[in-house]
Formats: C-alpha cells, structure tokens, sequence
C-alpha cells in the first residue's frame, strides 16, 4: 500500500492509473477505521481496479471545537488494517494540503436538505462536508466513490453536490454496519464510557420498535413513543428524531405506498452524540 501525503505526488500517481485506464473507487475517511469502513474499501475492491482511502479530520465541518479536538485519532492501527485489506493507496494530507488558502468552507445549492436535521443542529456542517468532498474528489478523480448509509444525510448530499458539479462519479452506497447489539459502528463509539457503551443499543432497539408499529400506529404516535422512551433513558438526551420520506426528506405523518419512510435520529449519550436511521417499510 501507498501511503500519500501531498496533494502533488498523488495527483501523478492518478494521472498514471488514468493513462493506463484503470477505474479508481474511493473511500474518504476522517480515520478511526471500523468494519463500516472496511465494507465500503470491500466494496470499493469488487468494483474498481484500485482503492484509494483518505484519512483526514476536516476542521470545516466541525461545529463543535471540542468535538474537533476530542475526535479520536488511531492512525497507526488504521494503516495495519488497511494493509490487510486490498487498498492500494492511503491519502493522509495535512490541513496545509487541503486548505492552502486557509480554512474556507464553500457554499453549495443543495435544495434545503443542507439546513435541516444534521444541518439545523450543526449549522455549517454540510458546507464544510461538500467543500472537503469536493476538493477530495477533484484530486482522487473517481469513478466511483462509498459512502455509508448510517450518515444518510450526508449520502443524499453527496449525490446532490455531484448533480451540482456535474460530476461524473457514482456515488454507491453501502449499508450500515452494526455492532453485535445493534448500536451502528461509528469512529464516536471510542468515546463511549463502559457504561454508556451498554446503554447505547436502546437507539437501535427503539428504532426497530418503531419499524414494527409502523401501519399499525399513527406517525405522530410512533415519534412520541420515540422521543419519550429516549428521553426516559437515563444519561440520554433526544437530540431530533424526524420521519422523513427518504426520496426527498420531506416529514411524513400518513402512510403512503408511494413514501421510503426512514426515521433518522440523534441522541446525546452522555456529551457524545450518536446518529442512527431505519427504514420503516423494508
């Protein structure tokens, strides 16, 4: 594996593969790798000739300065477990690289799906996730590029910002991967105490809950039994918890054949803020 940490000598490498016509899949991380991550280099492996991995926290999207500097950071261990899978080149840039102009978000039409959920509750996330997206994919130059399902949000962005730019790269999702238990791996899971850890699968219990009551509730009843069940959880806060149709993230309220109803939600377990959807008619 190829360990690159300048725009500059990847960007040659790049050329190379694209004179020899070979299909790049790309893998953008902010590290802290988990089996989430390596589904989507799995996938990514079955479907283009060479993997590409970036690791990079981006400053931008982090509303949050503790969040920011809390963000766990395993690097070394990180490349062991790339080393085992079939990634060819692991991108590792420094924020110079990235941001040589300074540290910029850029703004995007996105059609208001940037502003609420995720977006309203971290304002100026999305701007600074398309603006690291974009310049990742104006370097890697994909042809496909993975993106996981647990951050639905940030997917259906993704594949908007791609509509935008005009790009041509697939955007493929993969499903979330879940723990044992049920709790969604996430790179935050690290910074779970023991004893939150053991509280953290009631989201997904609640949100399988809410799968099984759907047709036979009301929408607004199965967001109620949601929000009160959470909140009655000890040392857990309900951040948001929406039912959106997933075609366009319009809230639902009736049940309708034509809908992908999905109900996404955040929850603080402590000061750590976990994200989970399912959707409710599969």
């Amino acid at each position: 594996m190829q360990i690159i940490s300048d725009v500059l000598s990847l960007g040659k490498v790049i050329d190379q593969l694209k004179q020899l016509n070979k299909s790049i899949g790309f893998v953008p991380t902010m590290g802290a790798l988990h089996m989430g991550h390596i589904s989507l280099i799995r996938m990514a492996a079955q479907q283009c000739d060479v993997v590409v991995t970036s690791i990079f926290v981006n400053p931008t999207q982090f509303n949050n300065p503790e969040d920011l500097k809390n963000y766990p950071s395993t690097l070394p261990q990180d490349i062991a477990l790339l080393e085992k899978e079939n990634c060819q080149i692991l991108f590792t840039p420094t924020k110079e690289e990235m941001y040589p102009n300074g540290l910029k978000r850029m703004n995007y039409p996105l059609g208001g799906i940037d502003q609420i959920l995720e977006g309203l509750k971290r304002p100026g996330h999305f701007d600074g996730v398309c603006t690291i997206v974009h310049r990742l994919f104006d370097i890697v130059k994909p042809n496909k590029a993975f993106f996981g399902e647990k951050d639905f949000q940030q997917l259906s962005i993704i594949q908007r910002l791609c509509e935008y730019l005009t790009l041509d790269i697939e955007i493929v999702a993969g499903s979330t991967i879940r723990e044992s238990d049920g709790l969604a791996k996430s790179s935050r899971n690290l910074l779970l105490s023991k004893s939150h850890r053991k509280i953290a699968p009631i989201i997904f219990e609640q949100l399988k809950k809410a799968k099984s009551n759907y047709g036979k509730k009301d929408l607004n009843e199965i967001k109620k039994d949601l929000v009160k069940s959470i909140n009655s959880t000890p040392e857990m806060t309900l951040d948001y918890v929406e039912i959106i149709d997933a075609n366009n993230f319009k809230p639902i309220q009736t049940v309708d054949v034509k809908d992908r109803p999905m109900v996404l939600i955040a929850v603080y377990l402590g000061k750590i803020r976990l994200i989970d959807n399912l959707l409710l008619n599969d």
